[in-house]
């Protein structure tokens, strides 16, 4: 699976992927063997594993579960989209929230690895030990923050993250944790196949990934793809190692009937924008900044993330910040930021904001002053009727 020859040694923490998607695997794989040669590496069978990397929101996961159970050795870690879901069914296990943070996995399997040797050590040297030992209270197994443990409790925070709101006034350092750089994610990819595919007007493709995600320019950009839409998300997610995708130019366009489907671009770039920013901008940003949107995201095949309807019906209105906007709608910043991204990578985003000028004063012209009124002389029956009346 790797195209490097790694030697195996007790530095390695030997990985076997049990119950994971295709996809996992791709990724895990292309991590292995590009970022984590010399920290781990995967092995063919539960024999040999150190370590087991179970995802639990797939269908079966009891029965994988059952043949964990001739290798008591084997640590156990776990992931899933809401951890807390999980946790009365698999009590005592290490859940890990998704999507995984690739750069912390290294050390967490590790850690799994060694506390259930050292747990199998310490039950080994409790049986030859004639006299009873108390066994002294263990640590509960915390899993470290940046795996999104504590942050994926409900959906809101697996949507838009929990970061806190950033000061009201520009001045102070932002904390490089609120923005995220899309080259690593997928929406980095399809922003920038989009713009050659309309620049160029002939179709391009990404390829490189488990599914290719073709890009049609004409008579409007689409998206064709075969990856379904709970594959989408998660991947969308996910950071890409570096180089795994690539944009190439396609002479013919094609439609695979019945296997793919066929999004607007605008669509399909908010909804990959939400998924990767979760309550993020992207890199460069001025959040103190004033835009508008356009108009309003076709909410029908649009990813609504929370507030998203306040949001859009302000924002079409009126030239704000993102921070405005939430301090107008008295939500947490991190919701509007989302919506901010889906709009710079779908092209709803304006930034041409009028030069704010102070109002100027209309003069009101005078209204002319009414003529006198002249005496209205009286209609000649008028005056026949009088004469007649004083002649009697």
């Amino acid at each position: 699976m790797s195209r490097h020859t790694t030697l195996p040694g007790p530095h390695l923490t030997a990985l076997y992927l049990l119950h994971a998607g295709s996809m996992d695997v791709r990724l895990i794989s292309l991590s292995v063997e590009r970022h984590w040669k010399h920290a781990v590496r995967l092995v063919p069978t539960l024999d040999e594993a150190r370590v087991v990397l179970v995802d639990c929101d797939r269908p079966g996961v009891e029965a994988a579960f059952e043949q964990l159970g001739p290798y008591p050795s084997a640590g156990i870690v776990c992931y899933a989209f809401h951890p807390k879901d999980h946790a009365l069914r698999f009590p005592n296990r290490l859940i890990l929230g998704k999507p995984l943070n690739l750069d912390a996995l290294p050390g967490i399997l590790a850690k799994a690895a060694n506390d259930t040797a050292a747990i199998k050590a310490a039950v080994t040297a409790r049986r030859q030990v004639p006299a009873p030992v108390p066994t002294p209270p263990t640590a509960a197994v915390e899993t470290p923050s940046s795996l999104g443990h504590g942050l994926h409790m409900d959906e809101e925070r697996d949507l838009c993250g929990a970061m806190d709101d950033i000061p009201l006034t520009p001045g102070t350092p932002l904390s490089e944790k609120l923005f995220f750089a899309p080259d690593q994610y997928l929406i980095g990819h399809l922003s920038r196949a989009v713009e050659q595919a309309v620049a160029s007007g002939r179709p391009h493709v990404i390829s490189g990934l488990p599914r290719l995600i073709g890009v049609q320019p004409q008579p409007l950009p689409m998206c064709v793809t075969a990856f379904r839409g709970n594959q989408l998300r998660p991947f969308s997610m996910a950071q890409l190692p570096h180089a795994t995708a690539r944009i190439v130019s396609a002479l013919i366009f094609s439609e695979s009937v019945g296997t793919e489907t066929v999004y607007a671009a605008e669509d399909f770039l908010w909804n990959i924008a939400a998924w990767a920013a979760r309550g993020r901008l992207p890199v460069g940003t001025d959040p103190y900044q004033r835009v508008r949107l356009k108009a309003w995201p076709n909410f029908t095949q649009a990813f609504v993330s929370p507030h998203a309807l306040r949001i859009a019906a302000l924002w079409t209105r009126t030239w704000a910040s993102p921070v405005e906007i939430a301090t107008q709608l008295a939500i947490p910043h991190r919701y509007v930021f989302s919506v901010f991204s889906s709009a710079h990578f779908s092209g709803l985003l304006d930034r041409n904001a009028p030069t704010v000028a102070p109002i100027a004063v209309i003069p009101v012209a005078a209204q002319p002053s009414p003529p006198p009124k002249q005496e209205q002389r009286p209609s000649i029956l008028s005056r026949i009727l009088r004469k007649l009346l004083n002649a009697v």
